[in-house]
């Protein structure tokens, strides 16, 4: 049983939307979801149980996020991104999904980043176009991150590196094994 078991009989209720938040599609939150003040959540956007995004939050189109996924207060996640539950992302952090940014460029070629499970992104980091960050890893606060990052590995600076893997008994201890 890991940290995120969900208990037989539990109910979450309902998504909870602050009157401030823009949902396109409500329908699309899982429940017990809650959505804070002046949060934006584009077309197509899908958040699992139990999520939360806070205050002057962005989520954009067609974005898939897992259940149990904390968002920080003026997160900025981009278009047709995959993020994995129980994700951690801190306030302030931006993730790009543009190599090039040029208005009304005719070359663009959208390269959403992606994030898998049990991801913790420290505060102000920024996640560049097309990087996956591994099961378990760790983004510390104000990381540039321009490289993909392997499971359970702790990176920091700008650009990010590495600073410690996680040992194999780390590994099962998170898992809750």
């Amino acid at each position: 049983m890991g940290w995120r078991t969900i208990y037989v009989g539990f109910d979450p209720g309902p998504p909870f939307i602050h009157e401030t938040a823009l949902v396109a599609n409500p329908e699309l939150l899982g429940d017990g979801t809650k959505v804070w003040a002046y949060a934006s959540i584009h077309e197509g956007a899908v958040l699992g149980q139990n999520c939360s995004l806070g205050e002057r939050a962005y989520i954009g189109a067609y974005t898939i996020i897992g259940n149990s996924t904390r968002m920080g207060e003026k997160v900025h996640i981009t278009d047709r991104m995959t993020i994995g539950s129980g994700v951690f992302i801190a306030p302030l952090v931006c993730f790009s999904n543009d190599k090039h940014p040029v208005v009304n460029n005719p070359f663009f070629k959208r390269e959403s980043p992606i994030v898998e499970d049990d991801v913790s992104i420290g505060v102000s980091a920024v996640i560049l176009p097309g990087v996956r960050l591994g099961r378990g890893c760790i983004v510390g606060a104000g990381a540039v991150v321009t490289k993909d990052v392997a499971p359970h590995t702790t990176v920091v600076g700008n650009p990010a590196r590495r600073l410690r893997s996680a040992e194999h008994d780390e590994v099962l201890c998170l898992q809750g094994l």
